[in-house]
Formats: C-alpha cells, sequence, structure tokens
C-alpha cells in the first residue's frame, strides 16, 4: 500500500514532541465511498463534504494519532496542504 508524506508548513505538538510531517496511507474503496457520496450530491452541503475530508484524513493518518477534532485545531495553511497532498492519491 502507498504511503505518502505531507510536510506542515508549521510545526505542531503532539505529546510534547515537535512535528513537521505527517504520514498518510493510500485511501480504500471504502475510504472513498463516503466522500464520492458527498460529492455526487447535487446542491450538495459544502460544510459536510469538508467534515468528510477531515474525517478521511483522520483514518489515513499512520504516522501519529489525530482525530478530527486535532485536525479542525491545526492552522488553516497546515490543513489545507494536507487536503491538497491527499488529493495527490486520486490523480
Amino acid at each position: 500500500m502507498d504511503t505518502i508524506k505531507v510536510v506542515l508548513p508549521k510545526e505542531i505538538e503532539i505529546d510534547g514532541k515537535k512535528i513537521t510531517e505527517l504520514e498518510f496511507r493510500e485511501p480504500l474503496g471504502e475510504d472513498m465511498e463516503d466522500f464520492v457520496g458527498e460529492l455526487a450530491v447535487a446542491g450538495g452541503d459544502k460544510k459536510a463534504m469538508g467534515k468528510v475530508i477531515t474525517e478521511l484524513a483522520e483514518k489515513l493518518i499512520i504516522s501519529h494519532p489525530l482525530s478530527s477534532d486535532d485536525f479542525r485545531k491545526m492552522s488553516g495553511k497546515n490543513y489545507m496542504t494536507i487536503v491538497q497532498k491527499l488529493s495527490d492519491f486520486l490523480s
């Protein structure tokens, strides 16, 4: 299974350690099921789509135990860097 490493523009702290990089696993079909469903909804709720992306990141991360709330608390720059890199798995 492929993995992708994301270098964070701004370090974060996890359990007292400074973290500058996170590692995610490649999404599986089951991970993408909800994500694709959200995209397929005509006039879909943009807020719901954002939640799906955050939950997808939580499912895929393998380097550190981060929850959806942890991703929500990250700087916007870190969050968007992760979203952008995760989209590389789909292209």
